[in-house]
């Protein structure tokens, strides 16, 4: 019980921070879009904000799935030390009468927990989706580029300096070789 609480915040610092640094990500190259665009604004007839529309939508669900998910597991902690006490008052507890009480105030919460448990793991999953289409979405920029470092060899995890073209101007920015 305990290390389950520690991973979920765990899990919810980890999502948090990744989320943080996407909306960075984002937040920078809008500035920096805008701070072109209006040194060029009669060249960019394309608005930058519908570029992002599937950036915000992906950030979006990431979001609302890990505030949900945090709910749930709020919740089922709640739930859990509720049932400690029980446990305790049941214990202590010297009639029958009490007892019972105790005991189906018990399995009612227990149940609850349980659908806790199974929505805030279905939470999760969507968080896991959100934060990889996100990614995806990073990974797979459409735009032009082209690389200034690209040799014979190709590694994955070491970034390749590129600019990329737009209507506006020209972006320096680090390229991975990755592709699913």
């Amino acid at each position: 019980m305990y290390w389950e609480k520690i991973w979920q915040l765990r899990f919810f610092r980890a999502v948090t921070i990744t989320i943080f640094y996407f909306m960075l990500f984002l937040g920078t190259a809008q500035a920096q879009e805008k701070e072109i665009s209006a040194e060029t604004e009669a060249q960019s007839e394309k608005s930058s904000s519908s570029e992002y529309t599937w950036h915000y939508a992906a950030v979006s669900v990431t979001l609302v799935s890990a505030l949900m998910s945090y709910n749930a597991a709020k919740s089922y902690n709640d739930l859990s030390a509720k049932n400690s006490t029980l446990a305790t008052q049941y214990a202590n507890s010297s009639s029958s009468s009490e007892q019972a009480s105790y005991k189906s105030e018990y399995d009612s919460n227990a149940s609850k927990m349980k659908s806790y448990k199974s929505s805030m793991q279905t939470w999760d999953i969507l968080t896991l989706l959100g934060l990889g289409w996100e990614a995806y979405l990073l990974m797979s920029d459409e735009s032009g580029s082209s690389a200034v470092n690209s040799g014979s060899i190709q590694f994955p995890f070491i970034p390749r300096l590129a600019y990329q073209t737009y209507p506006y101007g020209t972006k320096t920015v680090l390229r991975w070789n990755m592709s699913f």
